[in-house]
């Protein structure tokens, strides 16, 4: 049924409208809209609490809504249905809205009306979830910030490689060296140099490059001393950042 229709094509009747109302909060639907209004503008005031009480609550709750001072008040009826509240104008409809709820009466009538209020779980509810989405929120920003790719930083290692022998041949132990130990975050020099020492015994000058993150220096000596049947030595002759 259209109340809404209903009670603008007919002959107002605040009983009957009190009956309709009685398990409605707006006229038409379920939220407030041009027709609770309409309907409020037929009344010459809020009506009585005790004789109608479902459209009382239903007046004043749209008087909250809308404000006491937009209300329109029909002309004072002189029927048994008019309001017994009826002042026939804003005046009137002031005096009984504070008379029942004090002078804040627009922002505290609402909680006459369980139906209408948000209740005390659903503000419960809510906080629940706004606390678990910033949860959320915050994971997924120091997840972002984790996973962020970070600059790679590289350093060049000259390394000096000492021989036992004069007659060791250098240039075969490079070849194994860098032959044999392949590793995620290191890249051999593709050449070498042969510097002199004592007694006509050369060092083997040798190069690599590390990405820090990835590969110890100490793993490198200790792989290249590892020759030991050539080996006498291994010193870091110099390492540089390049990136």
């Amino acid at each position: 049924i259209n109340y809404y229709l209903y009670f603008l094509k007919m002959s107002f009747n605040l009983a009957d409208f009190n009956n309709k109302i009685s398990t409605k909060s707006y006229v038409s639907g379920y939220s407030f809209s041009k027709a609770d209004t309409e309907i409020l503008a037929k009344l010459s005031g809020i009506p009585c609490a005790k004789a109608f009480p479902h459209a009382h609550r239903w007046a004043v709750h749209i008087i909250a809504l809308v404000g006491i001072q937009n209300v329109k008040f029909a002309a004072a009826a002189s029927s048994s249905n008019a309001p017994a509240n009826a002042g026939g104008n804003k005046k009137a409809a002031a005096d009984d809205m504070d008379d029942m709820f004090g002078d804040d009466a627009e922002d505290d009538v609402d909680d006459m009306f369980a139906d209408d209020e948000e209740t005390e779980a659903d503000k419960a509810r809510k906080a629940r979830m706004a606390h678990a989405l910033k949860l959320k929120q915050e994971a997924d920003a120091k997840k972002e910030k984790k996973e962020k790719a970070k600059p790679v930083e590289k350093s060049l290692v000259v390394l000096d490689v000492k021989p036992w022998e004069a007659d060791t041949d250098l240039k075969m132990v490079w070849e194994q060296i860098i032959n044999n130990k392949q590793q995620e975050g290191l890249k051999w020099g593709e050449t070498f140099k042969l510097e002199p020492v004592a007694f006509g015994i050369k060092k083997l000058v040798m190069t690599c490059t590390i990405v820090d993150a990835l590969v110890l220096l100490d793993d490198i000596t200790e792989y290249i001393e590892g020759f030991e049947e050539y080996v006498q030595s291994v010193n870091i002759a110099s390492m540089n950042k390049i990136s």
